[in-house]
């Protein structure tokens, strides 16, 4: 049996997608949102080791974080 009050209160995560899709890049990831700095983290390795971009901590907060309904 479902948990109401668990149901009715929308659940939130954090996601981050690669904004490179011409380059044939597929990276979308999704966490929990008390797990923002690892994510930012992941997000930043992937574009320098992938695209060879450097991009601070904020940047990518501000570029592709995003908060999504689950």
């Amino acid at each position: 049996m479902a948990d109401d009050a668990q149901t009715a209160k929308p659940t939130t995560a954090l996601q981050v997608a690669c904004d490179t899709e011409v380059s044939g890049c597929v990276f979308l990831m999704r966490t929990e949102a008390d797990d923002r700095d690892r994510l930012v983290e992941i997000t930043r390795q992937h574009v320098a080791d992938q695209h060879g971009k450097e991009y601070s901590a904020a940047e990518i907060e501000e570029r592709h974080v995003r908060e999504v309904e689950l």
